[in-house]
């Protein structure tokens, strides 16, 4: 009996717990909160500074926060894990999205996308990859558990 009692209040407790961290990243991620984009690029592939500015600037306004360039000023951190290198002749870019709170906390780890340059993309990997990032990452499955 009392192992019974032991086990349902650890199941009670792993419910509760997974509440509360859906909680805190639906909080955190909400519309309006400051964001501090963080790039964590690969040191021996690393993506250009112009196409920094566009995935901090697309992927902020895809969640409709405001960007912040200061981290001591921002309610979350979304780092990013970048990497871009040539793939057969062809630039191909991975994007890893994450929500980092101010503690520290990794609240959200999204899967690792990527994108290759082609003719139908304007041979733009970085922008098709930004793209794929707001379309599964965000909407399929980060706001998704948010509740957004």
């Amino acid at each position: 009996m009392k192992t019974l009692r032991f086990l349902f209040a650890g199941a009670l407790a792993l419910i509760c717990t997974g509440a509360l961290a859906q909680n805190s990243l639906q909080e955190t991620v909400a519309p309006g909160n400051k964001v501090y984009v963080q790039i964590v690029n690969d040191q021996d592939h690393p993506i250009p500074a112009d196409e920094i500015e566009d995935v901090t600037r697309e992927l902020a306004a895809a969640g409709e926060w405001e960007r912040v360039n200061d981290p001591a000023e921002a309610d979350f951190t979304l780092s990013i894990e970048a990497k871009k290198k040539m793939v057969f002749n062809s630039p191909r870019t991975w994007l890893t999205p994450s929500v980092i709170d101010k503690e520290g906390n990794v609240l959200w780890k999204g899967d690792t996308y990527k994108a290759d340059a082609t003719m139908f993309n304007g041979y733009r990997s970085t922008n098709t990859c930004i793209r794929t990032v707001k379309e599964k990452g965000f909407e399929k499955n980060l706001f998704k558990k948010a509740g957004r």
